[in-house]
């Protein structure tokens, strides 16, 4: 028979302990519903990651936008309203680089469309907290007023909002404790519409389009892999 000293038994726990503790915290992932504050791995970005707007078809911008990173279409070949509108990266359309960062995109997309949903959204989220985790819609989600992203102070906390449909906003989204918005990810299942003077946070990516109505700002991506993207008035868009 074996046996074994009390400081032997001690040194094989410990580490098994720590063992178990590291697979729990790895286990935290965005399907889990409220998220328990946990980080998650968010979706590839590739070749589409330095693209403030990324379209399909065509990009358009009345006056007064200014876009900090990157603007590109693929397969389409249409950007206008650059100037009078501004842009502090550089111009893709119809290029290797374009098609390279839709080709990115279609694997961020269906890998946000894959994920499990968590919680599903039942009513507007204008009014509410929600914390880490991946949110889902069969239809469409709207935000009037103001949601709150609650990062329960992990700067990596994972925020996934799924729309089968639209995306519809008539107000903001606010990062709190810790949230980040890189980490957001607005999953919109044919077009997204920012209202008038939203302050929006998070990457969007629609499987159509993505209009910016006058004086709505972007902290994030705006992302279309089949459609055009609209800017109106004064839109604002910096990477995360």
């Amino acid at each position: 028979m074996v046996t074994h000293s009390r400081r032997s038994v001690r040194l094989l726990v410990v580490p098994l302990v720590a063992l178990l503790a590291a697979a729990c915290e790895h286990n935290l992932g965005p399907g889990t519903p409220g998220g328990g504050g946990g980080g998650g791995v968010g979706p590839p970005l590739g070749a589409a990651t330095g693209y403030g707007i990324l379209a399909g078809t065509a990009v358009s911008c009345v006056t007064g936008g200014a876009i900090a990173a990157d603007v590109g279409v693929s397969p389409g070949a249409a950007i206008t309203g650059f100037p009078p509108c501004t842009l502090t990266g550089a111009r893709h359309a119809a290029d290797a680089n374009a098609a390279a960062g839709q080709a990115a995109l279609t694997i961020t997309y269906d890998s946000l469309v894959a994920l499990p949903c968590g919680t599903t959204i039942v009513a507007d989220l204008g009014g509410t907290t929600i914390t880490p985790g991946v949110y889902c819609s069969a239809s469409s989600v709207g935000v009037t007023g103001a949601v709150t992203l609650d990062g329960q102070g992990n700067a990596n906390a994972l925020f996934v909002i799924k729309a089968g449909s639209t995306l519809t906003t008539a107000g903001s989204v606010v990062l709190s404790n810790g949230t980040q918005a890189k980490n957001v990810w607005w999953q919109v299942g044919s077009s997204a519409t920012l209202g008038t003077a939203s302050a929006w946070r998070g990457n969007i990516a629609a499987l159509t389009s993505i209009t910016l109505n006058d004086n709505a700002n972007l902290l994030g991506r705006a992302l279309a892999r089949n459609g055009g993207i609209t800017l109106g008035t004064n839109n604002t868009i910096a990477l995360p």
